[in-house]
């Protein structure tokens, strides 16, 4: 059983695929090395990571899907599905043998159907978060929030937030896969939650005097737009999955109670 492995980065993954392609050895898996337990019956071959290499395979994909090829693999990248690794090997074998960029819509075919299906899970996702997001204003000016997604997609929001609040520093943490992105008016960066810094940035303490009351006002005017008549919960909540409640400021039911304890 012919296993590649690789750090665990997308340009790794990337690397991997191109020592496929020139061995011409079809793998049987493709795994992060240290994550998975393999057997004495297993053939690993360790693949380091190569920038040229990896730059390479992603002009050949755009070559022949329009400059979409590349886009997508990220995003199949970023969905962390166990079998990640094999659907994006198996979607560069199917553009480099079809060289036509209908093969992104021919979904007669079972992998590229599997993988538009799981692009429009990952666009959802995106969506969602551009939704639901909720800064929180610090003393120091910055503007905090923490999300836990399904899927890795902190990376494909960043633009969206930082046109959006281009005047304004902010910082947004995957809690799920510790790791933040932070705009300094300039740029956005990605960095490590468990810098000491971003910790500190989570505690209440640190919170801007006239948090509090905004957040009330923000539950005052979410419930008082709700009208109890025409209350669909399940409607409510297909539009609104209660797993992302936990970081919605106006699901948070102790907003009146801190803002009694704050006076």
């Amino acid at each position: 059983m012919k296993i590649y492995a690789y750090d665990g980065s997308f340009e790794g993954l990337l690397s991997c695929i191109f020592a496929i392609f020139q061995t011409k050895v079809p793998p049987t898996a493709i795994a992060i090395e240290g994550l998975t337990q393999f057997s004495l019956l297993d053939e690993t071959v360790l693949i380091a990571t190569d920038l040229d290499q990896a730059e390479r395979v992603l002009k050949a994909v755009d070559l022949y899907s329009s400059e979409r090829g590349a886009q997508l693999l990220y995003r199949l990248f970023l969905s962390e599905l166990t079998h990640m690794e094999m659907l994006i090997y198996n979607m560069v074998k199917i553009i480099m043998a079809a060289k036509d960029v209908t093969i992104l819509s021919n979904f007669a075919n079972a992998t590229v159907l599997e993988v538009a299906q799981i692009d429009r899970m990952i666009s959802r996702e995106v969506h969602r978060m551009h939704a639901f997001v909720r800064f929180q204003k610090l003393e120091n000016g910055l503007f905090y929030a923490e999300i836990e997604p399904d899927f890795n997609v902190l990376p494909l929001i960043g633009e969206h937030f930082e046109r959006r609040y281009a005047d304004q520093r902010w910082l947004i943490v995957d809690q799920k896969r510790s790791y933040g992105l932070v705009y300094d008016l300039q740029e956005c960066q990605f960095v490590d939650a468990h810098n000491i810094n971003i910790r500190d940035q989570q505690s209440t303490h640190k919170m801007d005097d006239k948090e509090l009351a905004f957040q009330k006002l923000w539950g005052v005017y979410f419930h008082s737009v709700n009208i109890k008549e025409r209350s669909n919960l399940r409607l409510h909540l297909r539009h609104m999955p209660k797993r992302y409640w936990k970081h919605l400021i106006e699901k948070h039911p102790k907003i009146e109670k801190r803002m009694n304890v704050a006076t």
